[in-house]
């Protein structure tokens, strides 16, 4: 049997139910939102790490051919590299300051973050524990890759892996999300 009171109170959730969602769509257009710059990870964009201090500042989304300096700038950091150059996709900035003095430097975002970020791993350079990130790759599988690695020198394509007991053609279709080989001709 249901009592007035909790019919009442159903009543008084429905109602809110159906309120809150047109207040907030309502409301929306006077909310102003936007979203930081350098924050969208949109087709065309390169992902640049930029660590100031040792203290890790974060990763940015800008377009190919942005150049160091363009990018400190535009971040608001007074530092400049003295001799600018073009950033490429998965690179890290790590600036320094001691004293009066900024050193800028570039390598190579850290694995586990290059894989969240959704981009693959040379199999040139990645170590064991950067394949034992990858879904599919085991201890075993990880040793017999960089065992393979070491009798050829490197890869000259993915195809390669398949010489590797345990990898057909199905697992290297899986590896090939997380893995390539790069251009030896850059």
């Amino acid at each position: 049997m249901i009592f007035e009171r909790q019919i009442k109170g159903i009543i008084a959730i429905c109602v809110a139910l159906a309120v809150v969602p047109f207040t907030i769509f309502s409301s929306g257009s006077k909310i102003n939102y936007r979203i930081p710059e350098f924050a969208d990870q949109l087709p065309g964009k390169i992902a640049v790490e930029v660590v100031e201090n040792d203290k890790n500042s974060g990763i940015y989304f800008v377009t190919p051919k942005t150049s160091t300096n363009q990018l400190l700038k535009s971040m608001g950091i007074k530092e400049q590299a003295s001799s600018d150059f073009q950033l490429n996709n998965g690179m890290k900035i790590s600036i320094s300051s001691a004293l009066d003095n900024s050193i800028i430097t570039a390598s190579g975002i850290e694995s586990v973050k290059r894989l969240a970020l959704g981009m693959k791993l040379d199999i040139n350079r990645a170590t064991e524990d950067d394949l034992l990130l990858v879904s599919g790759i085991g201890e075993a599988t990880a040793k017999k890759i960089l065992d393979m690695r070491g009798k050829l020198g490197k890869f000259k394509n993915m195809e390669q892996l398949t010489e590797i007991a345990g990898i057909k053609e199905k697992k290297l279709a899986k590896l090939c999300k997380y893995l390539y080989v790069e251009n030896s001709t850059k």
